[in-house]
């Protein structure tokens, strides 16, 4: 069939062309009444009389249709009239896109096309008949016309099941053609992709479909909604969009039946349609085809009685569900869920500025102030259409005076329309939502879940598209919905903030703090931390928290410049929560009992000791006291078997570990780096610690160690003491080993488990002899032995580490061997630099992975390397790895290559594909006499030759550096001969940030200088 053509200003939908004598009584008057039930609007020719001249209005409406249809049928050449119907439509058809469909009644379509036939014979008669009434031309344009239209794919009843099947398929096709969006939704910008998705849901599958549209309020789901709903509505004769009203009341059954009596009345167009009983819908409905929309529907039962199963509607019906709540679509089991996702900056800043300014984009002098006003909507398009339109029209100084408001309110219609939201929610999950909107938006999950003691009302609140948990474990609440939050919180105090529940700005909390004025009511104080620093100081006293007996959730920092209290009279009881850094205390107060806590985090603070005796801590997960340099004892753990994190790092007064962290069985992170330690004994017992950082730089004791936990993951254990790892050190689950400046001769016997590490950090281990075996870590990524002064050799296994991105090797001096085979693939980064021993290097199957490590860079490192006479014959260092693998080794990929003190000649013979090559570093390489060629190195911008003494003569190819920027030559004594015709365009004068260095060179050289920089200058 035809292509679609522009739709214009069209006064029908269809004309149809036709022989009244074969088909007006029965085929046509069957598809009319097709199409009129798809509520298209057909032209037909009552009162138009027929004559050979084709009628003025005929010609008009044929112009004026957006889709003709041609019911080629045996008469139909026999009038003149069908005729020049027909090179009419031809013509609109060529000219004005004209959509054309043509329908082969009882004839042949090649008959048709051809003229042949008994087709073909009606309509020689009728040129016969007609050449003296007609332009001398009319039979080639109607030939022309019968030809090109009957080309066009169409329905042939000949080929086809039955009438009745072609009247349907027809009826169909039109009304998908004339599928347009309707212009009120020109504006929301965006919304044709939101629809051409929703489209991929099967909404193209002739069995029922039910879809959920969800997403948070307002977001745009109804808008997108009604956008599909206008667009499919001509396919859809019964249809009805409805919109959820929350009801009250104990009449469940009257409610039901009103919701299925205003269902029916608006497909079947009847307002006193009467409904006596449940279940009228799928009686009425149940081999219809209908479209259904429900609008922001939150009851479960109102879905159960309009649209109970998708069985109770006909082929092709579409029940389109949009709801904030997730929960509500899995429950109704309706799976193809089409979420609504924010919009990008771009499409943020243009719906803005649709309302705003109504255009795309701002005026040069307004962009700054949109895009700020964009941000503070959050990119919610009902924050931008409402914050836009309250902008429409104002100058740029309105525009000013009204930003602090923007910034620190709420709008009204905004606030009104999210308040709904929050005002469906049960009052446990209303609690909820005020507290991470107050307190806890951004932070992780687990941390949240633990403070809270409530699992079910996160997920409530992810489902209702309150808070979002990011890919990463976080809790992400929009800044409207956060403003939302904190307004509700704020509106209960009648201004008076120590009756609030949450204080989260320095204002308040320095009301509250210094006067004391905080109430029973007070459940959490968190300042930002950027106000953790304001200048003006707050000074907090021994009895600042005294009314607060019910505050859960503290959480502030230093915000002074002195005169802090070291002690407190009072500490909330109820704390669940105590973060406070820099805490200027000694010591917490005694009346503390510390029973609710589950996080201390005093990091940084000037404490000595926590408290005296032991405390009921069967609550606490987390104490982090980092860098508290003071602290010189952990208190009592006795009561602590929930604990699992301790962070001791930097606590550098601390001597011990009390024993008593042997009753901490579910301890899974350790951290005590720059902390001395007696023992390590005190770990065994701990079967779930994963995480163990540990500082044994002043560590004694440790030759006895005679446990591990099994279940490591982590250990970080810089200037280890040990010679080697005791025998029951498991390493099956451990991720990443880093074992800097130790003792260690080697780490430990035989094969072990190594499938999931990740990480081998053994840098600085100078009396380490040897690595150990790496058969089976085939998930190895990064391995450091840099100085590892003692190795000799390398494990034949590393060739099983095949996702290694990064090796660094550098100041191995006793090194003299590698395995002779690695299948390196992912190997992006290598250092030699510092290896004089090296006497063989293995054939490196190297290239480039997705990985970017270190800084996006596939780079070799190689100074101060000895290649001697062990190589290949004839071949040094890089040309072992090219001549000897030209097609695994793909030095295409190479970025940087820095081969500085190398020690023979040439580094290859011949082109080498050195696309990528951004930085090439020869220097200190005194046997070099020439450099490869580098006509194929077109991305080149640094090429670094100093104190290349033995080298000759540069490449003429260096001409093709077009985008060579720094070029140094520094001592090259021995150059003697310069290409000739160079035009380095891209190199910098030496005022600039590159350079071109000529030194200790003769005169001749000096004259090229000066004639090369006079170039640059002119």
């Amino acid at each position: 069939m035809a292509a679609s053509s522009s739709s214009g200003r069209r006064r029908y939908d269809v004309f149809p062309s036709f022989s009244g004598v074969d088909v007006r009584k029965t085929f046509l008057s069957h598809l009319l009444k097709a199409l009129d039930g798809k509520s298209i609007n057909t032209f037909i020719d009552h009162g138009i009389e027929r004559s050979r001249t084709i009628a003025p209005e005929l010609i008009s409406a044929i112009r004026e249709a957006r889709i003709s249809i041609v019911i080629f049928s045996k008469n139909y050449a026999s009038s003149t009239w069908c005729l020049n119907e027909l090179v009419e439509i031809h013509k609109c058809f060529n000219d004005l896109g004209q959509m054309v469909i043509p329908v082969f009644y009882d004839v042949d379509p090649s008959e048709v096309r051809k003229q042949t036939g008994e087709f073909g014979k009606v309509f020689e008669k009728t040129c016969e008949v007609s050449k003296d009434k007609q332009p001398g031309d009319q039979k080639q344009r109607w030939v022309q016309a019968l030809t090109d239209i009957a080309n066009i794919a169409g329905e042939d009843l000949l080929n086809g099941p039955n009438e009745a099947h072609m009247v349907e398929k027809i009826s169909n096709d039109v009304s998908n053609k004339l599928i347009t969006r309707s212009k009120c939704f020109d504006d929301f910008v965006g919304i044709e992709a939101h629809i051409e998705a929703i489209n991929l849901l099967c909404l193209e599958s002739k069995e029922a479909r039910m879809v959920g549209i969800w997403g948070q309020s307002g977001i745009g789901k109804s808008t997108i909604g009604r956008a599909l709903f206008s667009q499919l509505s001509i396919q859809f004769p019964l249809r009805a969009f409805l919109t959820y009203k929350s009801t009250s009341g104990s009449d469940v059954s009257g409610m039901k039946l009103s919701w299925e009596k205003e269902l029916l009345s608006e497909i079947l167009g009847q307002k006193d349609i009467k409904i006596e009983h449940f279940g009228v819908v799928e009686q009425r409905l149940k081999h219809k085809k209908v479209l259904i929309l429900l609008d922001d529907v939150d009851n479960l039962e109102f879905l159960k009685t309009l649209v109970g199963k998708v069985e109770w509607f006909g082929p092709g019906s579409r029940v389109i569900v949009i709801t904030q709540d997730r929960q509500l679509l899995k429950a109704h089991d309706i799976n193809l869920i089409y979420e609504v996702e924010f919009p990008s900056e771009h499409l943020a800043l243009t719906m803005l500025c649709r309302s705003a300014f109504g255009k795309d984009s701002p005026p040069d002098d307004f962009k700054e102030l949109a895009f700020e006003v964009a941000k503070l909507a959050g990119h919610l398009p009902l924050g931008l259409n409402v914050l836009g339109s309250s902008l429409r029209r104002r100058g740029k100084k309105e525009w000013m005076e009204m930003m602090p408001r923007l910034r620190n309110g709420l709008n009204g219609d905004i606030m009104k329309t999210l308040r709904v939201s929050y005002d469906r929610l049960h009052q446990k999950d209303q609690d909820m939502f005020l507290c991470i909107a107050c307190l806890f938006n951004g932070f992780e999950v687990s941390y949240v879940k633990d403070l809270l003691e409530d699992n079910v009302g996160l997920t409530m609140l992810s489902e209702k598209s309150l808070i979002r948990i990011t890919p990463d474990g976080h809790i992400e609440m929009h800044n409207l919905l956060e403003k939302l939050g904190r307004e509700i919180d704020r509106a209960k105090s009648k201004g008076n903030p120590g009756k609030r529940q949450f204080l989260t700005n320095f204002e308040d909390i320095h009301e509250v703090v210094t006067e004391k004025t905080g109430t029973e009511t007070l459940l959490g104080i968190r300042l930002p931390f950027e106000e953790y620093f304001s200048t003006r100081p707050l000074l907090i006293d021994k009895e600042s928290f005294k009314g607060m007996r019910n505050l859960q959730y503290l959480k502030i920092g230093d915000w002074s410049d002195g005169g802090q209290p070291q002690s407190l009279v009072y500490l909330p009881l109820k704390l669940r929560l105590l973060d406070w850094d820099d805490c200027p205390l000694k010591s917490l107060p005694s009346t503390f009992k510390a029973e609710y806590l589950v996080n201390l985090i005093m990091k940084y603070s000037k404490l000595e000791k926590l408290w005296e005796g032991t405390l009921p801590l069967g609550s606490l997960k987390k104490m982090n006291l980092l860098c508290s340099k003071n602290l010189k004892e952990i208190p009592d753990l006795s009561n602590a078997r929930n604990l699992e994190e301790l962070d001791l790092e930097g606590c550098e007064s601390l001597v011990t570990l009390p024993s008593s962290i042997q009753n901490a069985i579910k301890l899974r992170k350790l951290h005590c780096s720059g902390v001395i330690l007696i023992d390590l004994k005190s770990l065994e017992g701990m079967c779930n610690l994963e995480y163990l950082s540990v500082d044994c730089s002043r560590m004694e004791g440790t030759q006895g160690i005679v446990y591990f936990p099994s279940k490591l993951r982590l250990l970080l254990w810089n200037n280890c003491p040990l010679k080697r790892l005791h025998s029951n050190f498991k390493v099956e689950y451990l991720v990443k080993l880093r074992m800097e400046n130790s003792d260690l001769e080697k780490l430990w016997d035989g094969t072990q488990p190594l499938g999931r590490l990740k990480q081998m950090f053994l840098r600085g281990s100078k009396y380490l002899k040897e690595i150990p075996d790496l058969f089976l870590a085939i998930n190895l990524e990064e391995v450091d032995i840099c100085k590892c002064e003692s190795l000799v050799t390398f494990p034949s296994s590393m060739q099983n580490a095949i996702k290694l991105i990064y090796l660094d090797i550098s100041d191995c001096k006793k090194l003299e061997s590698f395995p002779t085979d690695l299948n390196l693939e992912s190997l992006e980064y290598l250092n030699l630099t510092g290896c004089p021993n090296l006497r063989n290097f293995p054939a490196i199957k190297m290239g480039c992975s997705d990985v970017d490590f270190p800084e996006g860079r596939n780079e070799i490192v190689v100074e101060d390397c000895f290649w001697n006479k062990n190589l290949p014959a004839g071949l040094d260092y890089l040309d072992c790895l090219m001549r000897c693998m030209p097609c695994e080794f793909r030095p295409e990929y190479l970025v940087f290559l820095n081969v500085r003190c190398y020690k023979h000649e040439k580094l290859w013979e011949g082109i080498q594909s050195l696309g990528s090559l951004e930085e090439m570093d020869l220097s200190e390489s005194e046997n070099l006499t020439e450099i490869p060629d580098l006509s194929k190195a077109t991305n080149l911008k640094h090429l670094y030759l100093n104190n290349c003494k033995s080298l000759v003569t540069l490449p003429s190819t260096i001409g093709n550096l077009q985008k060579l920027v720094r070029l140094e030559m520094k001592e090259c004594t021995g150059l003697e001969v310069l290409p000739t015709d160079v035009n380095l365009s891209s190199l910098e004068t030496p005022r600039s940030q590159w350079l071109l260095k000529f030194e200790n060179f003769s005169s001749d050289f000096k004259e090229y200088q000066m004639a090369l920089s006079g170039k640059h200058r002119h």
